[in-house]
């Protein structure tokens, strides 16, 4: 919040070709809410290319033109400050961020997937051949269990909205980070109780094999 804190509030609208985009509310005290369409006085940034965008992304010169609300054109160094606190956090694996960083990467991977199903061009064609249902993702060690419904690509923070369908579990946090860095062995993780998935186990290998697709478009080379 620190690093997102200004002395005025402002919304950032991120646009992409094709109508997809993103607006972020920026309070004085440096929260950060998400959602909705562009609103008049926004700042308004337009990339022309989906590649633009995630140049961007990756901290790489990058083409944004200013469609609209110039006049907050300096309030963009809160967003690249903000940014960049994250980056370093689910970047950095000191003692003290480890809870972050495996639950920010978990919580990322799930939006990931659910947006791959959403808008890759193979995207729906998978997502209708998935059996329906919802799942969790917990941790005691995370602030918050993570939620997903395959139905209607929701996710978020918490207690789902239904009953999940499967329920993952993972013991500790070192559980999460090998998962995350692909070195878990998952027959043994759940023959040890590492690993606990209840409910119907077909539907989380599932979203695994989604997030892992739509993990190599996260990290382009670009």
């Amino acid at each position: 919040r620190l690093a997102a804190a200004g002395p005025r509030p402002f919304a950032l609208s991120l646009g992409l070709p094709g109508g997809s985009g993103r607006r972020l509310v920026f309070s004085s005290d440096g929260t950060i809410a998400t959602g909705g369409p562009a609103q008049p006085g926004d700042l308004r940034l337009w990339f022309p290319s989906a590649g633009q965008f995630l140049r961007a992304m990756n901290n790489r010169p990058a083409l944004a033109l200013p469609v609209g609300g110039w006049r907050s054109l300096g309030q963009v160094r809160r967003f690249a400050a903000a940014g960049a606190r994250l980056e370093t956090l689910l970047n950095t694996r000191a003692d003290a961020h480890l809870r972050l960083h495996a639950w920010g990467n978990l919580l990322v991977g799930v939006a990931a997937a659910c947006a791959w199903l959403r808008h890759h061009p193979d995207g729906p064609a998978l997502h209708a051949r998935l059996p329906r249902g919802s799942g969790v993702l917990a941790c005691p060690d995370f602030p918050a269990p993570v939620w997903f419904d395959v139905a209607t690509l929701a996710w978020g923070l918490g207690d789902p909205p239904a009953p999940p369908t499967v329920h993952i579990t993972f013991a500790r946090l070192s559980v999460v980070l090998d998962e995350l860095d692909n070195r878990l062995d998952q027959p043994a993780a759940l023959g040890l109780g590492d690993l606990v998935i209840t409910g119907f186990q077909p539907l989380a290998e599932q979203l695994g094999l989604v997030m892992q697709q739509a993990g190599t478009l996260l990290k382009p080379p670009v």
